[in-house]
């Protein structure tokens, strides 16, 4: 699925924006034709790498469960074309497997993480912020669960330049305010030289790599990465669930759409410099706008 269903720019506001839109429960979990992929991925990826992909809090256990009997709940009203649930197992028709609830009894949070493509990660309210307590991260965008794991969002946003200073008050007042009977979404956007679902903190030598991007090969050699997240919160727990499910397309993708263009390089004209190397923009910026010029001059 193209980047473009989940439109993430707004150039008006630049990148650091909520760009929150509610949304009806019917469109909370989509499912696309790599679905089947995305989910070999993720029991490739914890074979590997364990609790670094999958990983969760003892005291989260109930929210676990709690997840797990409300994604059962809504694919049975809204996805019972792709799946068959009964009260002892669900069957997947889109890859043709079968899974027993009781073979997840330790971490139900496994069996949910295989019922969709996203990855998920469920917060407890603390002290006035939201703590980590449990996750499924099988496609990270630079960072290692391990680290953020019982962590609160000021120090897990601590490494976002800018992001707590600029939204950080509203996200919290965002998610203490979100209640049982929402449903919101939100898309976030990153330029990367890899077309990998997973990145994980040095996986290669991002800041190099970004130095060889220039007007000859930035079709091929940059890739739009899109993040869509949506938001829900658990009505006997009070936990937040929060998925995000990752887009990839190469940077060409803007020839097709050029509003995309437009918007981005508004957006780029409105990131302040920290925000810029952050991101490793200010090694691409002079071929990423001339390039954008020339898509929208075209």
């Amino acid at each position: 699925m193209s980047v473009v269903k989940y439109y993430p720019f707004n150039g008006s506001h630049g990148r650091l924006r909520l760009g929150l839109k509610q949304i009806k429960f019917s469109e909370w979990l989509q499912y696309e034709p790599d679905y089947p992929i995305r989910i070999g991925q993720k029991k490739q990826l914890k074979q590997k790498e364990g609790k670094r992909v999958l990983n969760a809090l003892p005291q989260s256990k109930s929210a676990q469960l709690e997840l797990l009997e409300l994604l059962l709940e809504h694919i049975k009203q809204y996805h019972s074309d792709n799946f068959e649930v009964t009260k002892e197992f669900i069957f997947s028709k889109l890859d043709n497997i079968r899974y027993q609830y009781a073979d997840y009894d330790t971490c139900p949070l496994e069996l949910a993480s295989y019922l969709v493509g996203d990855d998920i990660c469920l917060l407890n309210e603390e002290n006035g912020d939201y703590k980590l307590v449990a996750a499924s991260v099988c496609a990270p965008t630079w960072w290692d669960l391990p680290e953020k794991m019982g962590k609160p969002l000021t120090k897990i946003h601590a490494p976002i330049a800018n992001l707590e200073e600029k939204i950080g008050r509203m996200i919290r007042h965002f998610l203490t305010n979100l209640t049982v009977e929402d449903c919101y979404q939100r898309s976030n956007w990153f330029l990367f030289t890899s077309s990998d679902f997973c990145i994980f903190p040095n996986s290669f030598d991002f800041y190099t790599e970004m130095t060889n991007v220039n007007l000859d090969n930035i079709e091929t050699k940059l890739f739009l990465r899109s993040e869509r997240q949506t938001f829900r919160r658990l009505s006997n727990t009070k936990c937040i669930t929060f998925f995000i499910k990752i887009y990839i397309e190469p940077f060409s993708i803007v020839k097709k759409y050029p509003a995309i263009a437009e918007d981005l390089t508004t957006a780029l004209n409105t990131m302040n410099t920290e925000q810029k190397n952050a991101l490793g923009i200010n090694f691409i910026e002079k071929p990423l706008k001339n390039y954008l010029n020339q898509v929208l001059k075209a």
